[in-house]
């Protein structure tokens, strides 16, 4: 029984490693699913990102704005681009229809 003692020792590091093996390899299964869950939403927030892009191609889209604008106003006019004036220039501006003034100066 000469190496008795260093038996024991080498056998309560191993205890010890393996007891640390179990806590690290429950801790990363943790960090495993907190993941798995934040690429499923990362996933959901893409397809909504896609489903916007293409709404936002059809808003942007003039032959349908000239649509909507004919199903929601009965009269027509010709040219449906708004005019933007700066607030400078109001004052110099011929038209008696402003649509929109741009408020910010460069």
């Amino acid at each position: 029984m000469k190496y008795a003692k260093h038996i024991v020792f080498f056998l309560f590091i191993n205890l010890i490693i393996v007891f640390l093996t179990i806590f690290l390899g429950n801790l990363t299964r943790k960090l495993e699913l907190s993941n798995n869950k934040k690429l499923e939403n990362i996933a959901k927030l893409e397809e909504q990102l896609k489903v916007n892009k293409i709404d936002y191609s059809f808003y942007n889209n003039v032959d349908y704005l000239k649509k909507l604008h004919g199903i929601y106003f009965s009269h027509e006019e010709i040219s449906l681009e708004k005019k933007i004036v700066d607030i400078k220039n109001i004052s110099n501006s011929q038209s008696n229809e402003i649509i929109l003034i741009n408020l910010i100066s460069e």
